[in-house]
């Protein structure tokens, strides 16, 4: 009898650790939105672009962010819509939201219909200039992000921001030097 009821406890502890275990991996499931950088440095002048990816864990049909960033490092010069919910055919609607120094605030967009999307895209893409005789790394962090399922409900997110470092060119020495100022006089 003894064998039978540590029999059972081990039982019923085996299914004690499955269900917890079930349940954890569920409420870790969550739409990654992620910033990918084109490159993780840029010179001080030039552009760079950093695209807002999405990867959905379920079906979605709509998405919000701020965007924060260091303004003395760099400006947005233009942020214009992805593919992630033109890929369901659908007609949708974009904002490429308002831009202040520092801030990109209230870029959403959604699917104009009953459509949603599950497949990882871009949803928007800013376009930054990075500020001239400045040097550093700014860091981009995606701010009240709402990502909304296809019975408009917000759905659990997951962020992963970036940085991105300004560096001066390289000035060219030596012979090459030289030869350009010999050809300009």
């Amino acid at each position: 009898m003894r064998k039978s009821i540590v029999s059972k406890s081990i039982i019923s502890l085996i299914a004690l650790i499955a269900i917890l275990a079930f349940l954890s991996s569920t409420a870790a499931a969550a739409s990654k939105v992620t910033l990918q950088p084109s490159s993780k440095s840029v010179y001080a002048g030039e552009n760079i672009t950093l695209n807002v990816v999405v990867t959905p864990d379920t079906q979605i049909s709509g998405i919000q962010f701020d965007l924060e960033y260091d303004g003395s490092l760099f400006q947005i010069a233009d942020v214009t819509e992805g593919n992630l919910f033109s890929q369901s055919g659908q007609k949708t609607l974009f904002s490429p939201g308002q831009i202040e120094n520092g801030k990109l605030s209230n870029v959403y967009g959604c699917i104009l219909g009953s459509s949603s999307v599950s497949t990882p895209a871009t949803f928007a893409t800013v376009t930054l200039k990075a500020n001239t005789g400045v040097q550093g790394t700014s860091q981009f962090y995606l701010r009240n992000v709402t990502v909304s399922s296809s019975a408009s409900k917000p759905v659990d997110v997951r962020l992963v921001n970036t940085g991105i470092t300004v560096s001066e060119p390289k000035k060219p020495r030596g012979l090459l030097v030289k030869l350009i100022k010999s050809i300009l006089g």
